[in-house]
Parts: structure tokens; C-alpha cells; sequence
């Protein structure tokens, strides 16, 4: 069998009952490319379903690309660890990360990337990014940038269905499996301190798909609190307590009337922690 020579890679889960409708949505839009031969293209899907919609779902579903799927039963809750699954069972040189909510706008976007990939030599290629509720109609276009401020939780790149990898350097930076939150920040941070050669092509886009039960809308401070104390202990080298008054006054200047949204102590004692249980608890 010939090695394909990108694999879309789609982790996916229940989603509160909705995870096969979006799946079908994501898995179309891969269909109505052009450009691509068959033999070039794999689809990788790694499922955290705790039940069998999606795999049932997807047994009569006919895809003019090689489809393969996988269950994965460890882990569950953590995105960041079926997103590693679903890389490493891909075959392709290159992995083109797909979350089953998203959506790709443009029927020549897998064409282009790969003749951009190949034309610059670049490890990685960056998209643009819109929102969706429908997977039809689209709003608030993003242009994915870096900033100072990723292990704070400040993205300014949108979710990984941006990213097209050399799947060597994916496998070689594999998102982390500690984090349930930032997995994707962590992730750009590593990105662009790795110096690879990037390439951004914002012209082109995927769509975020835009629900109710999104993890996002139940980001709690005190996660976010963790999450950000374990990237200070993970990556010393951000120097993260020297950073955050300048993130603290960008934050506060882009969203003036929103409470900063984790503690500000990133290294606290035991004596610390303690006094901030007995806060938290008597608050409540």
C-alpha cells in the first residue's frame, strides 16, 4: 500500500450527543476537496466516545479517501491525548489537524497547503481561522499570530485545526497530557521556540464550530490556576513571574471589565495553598 502523503487526523468524542453530526460536517468538508488523489490522502480518527454512535455511525458512511478508525479508551476527558493517538496512527509525511466541530472552508485548501509546504520546505503551515454554527455560513475571521503571552492561556493562533505538521516534528513535540486547557497554547509556545521554519497562509481557512457544550464555556479559575502553575513549572525558561505585570495590563486593557482570570501567585508554599483552599471554601 502506498505511504499517503498527508493524513487529516480527527479526534473525536461524544460531544453531548452531537459528535457524529459534527464528525459527518468535518468529514464532508474533507470529501469536497480537490486537487488531492486518493492515494495521497488518509483519514485517522481516534474516538474517547463512551458509547458506539461513531463507530456505528461510521460504518455505512462511504469516503472516497482511505478512512481509518480507532477507539480509545484511555485518558478520556483529555483532548490533548487523543489528539497524540489519532498522530501517532497516521501515515502520511505531513498531519493536518482537523477537531471534528471544525470545518474546512476551502475545497483547494489541502491542494494548496501541501504545494506550500513543498515550495517553502517548511515543517509547519499555518491557516487562517473563521467561526461557525452551521458549517455553512461564517463570521469573525482570525489571523493567527504569535505572542509573549501563549503559557498564560493568551491565544492568538486558534485551535489546532490551523496546523499542518511534518508529522516527524509532531511526534517529536507531542501535545501535552497534563493539561485539559491549554494543551494548545502549551503546544504554540513549543512551536515557535523551536525556531522550525513556519509558514502562514491566513488566506486559507477552517471554521471553528461555534455550540453550546464547548469545553471553553466551562473554563473555571481555579483549572486555569493550575494549568498556569504547572507551564511556569514545565517551562522556567519564560520566566513567567517576571512577565506577568505586562500581562496583567494587556489583559486588563483588552477586556476591562472581566476579572483576571487565574492567581497571580504561579510558585505558592504549602502555607499558601492551604490559605487559598480556606478562601476558596469560605467564599462558596
Amino acid at each position: 500500500m502506498t505511504q499517503p502523503l498527508i493524513s487529516v487526523v480527527i479526534p473525536t468524542y461524544e460531544m453531548k450527543g452531537q459528535g457524529l453530526t459534527f464528525l459527518i460536517r468535518a468529514l464532508q468538508s474533507i470529501h469536497r476537496q480537490t486537487g488531492i488523489d486518493p492515494t495521497e490522502l488518509e483519514i485517522v480518527i481516534s474516538d474517547q466516545s463512551d458509547d458506539k454512535v461513531i463507530a456505528t455511525g461510521l460504518r455505512d458512511f462511504a469516503s472516497p479517501f482511505p478512512m481509518h478508525y480507532y477507539p480509545t479508551t484511555s485518558k478520556r476527558g483529555y483532548a490533548a491525548h487523543n489528539l497524540n493517538q489519532a498522530i501517532g496512527l497516521a501515515k502520511g509525511e505531513f498531519v493536518k489537524i482537523l477537531f471534528q466541530d471544525d470545518v474546512i472552508v476551502q475545497t483547494h485548501y489541502l491542494e494548496t497547503v501541501l504545494a506550500l509546504l513543498r515550495e517553502q520546505h517548511a515543517v509547519c503551515l499555518v491557516t487562517g481561522a473563521v467561526h461557525t454554527r452551521n458549517g455553512v455560513d461564517f463570521e469573525n475571521p482570525i489571523v493567527p499570530a504569535p505572542n509573549p503571552y501563549f503559557l498564560f492561556g493568551n491565544n492568538t493562533m486558534s485551535s489546532p485545526s490551523v496546523l499542518t505538521l511534518e508529522r516527524a516534528f509532531a511526534l517529536a513535540h507531542p501535545f501535552d497530557e497534563s493539561l485539559k486547557m491549554l494543551f494548545d497554547c502549551a503546544f504554540y509556545y513549543e512551536l515557535f521556540a523551536s525556531n522550525a521554519k513556519l509558514v502562514f497562509a491566513p488566506e486559507l481557512q477552517i471554521a471553528n464550530g461555534i455550540w453550546d457544550g464547548q469545553a471553553q464555556h466551562t473554563i473555571s479559575f481555579e483549572q486555569m490556576t493550575r494549568e498556569v502553575r504547572y507551564l511556569h513549572h514545565r517551562y522556567p525558561q519564560a520566566n513567567l513571574p517576571a512577565l506577568l505585570p505586562a500581562y496583567q495590563a494587556f489583559f486588563k486593557n483588552l477586556h476591562p471589565q472581566a476579572p483576571f482570570p487565574f492567581l497571580t501567585n504561579l510558585a505558592p508554599t504549602p502555607w499558601g495553598r492551604i490559605a487559598e483552599w480556606l478562601q476558596s471554601h469560605l467564599h462558596r
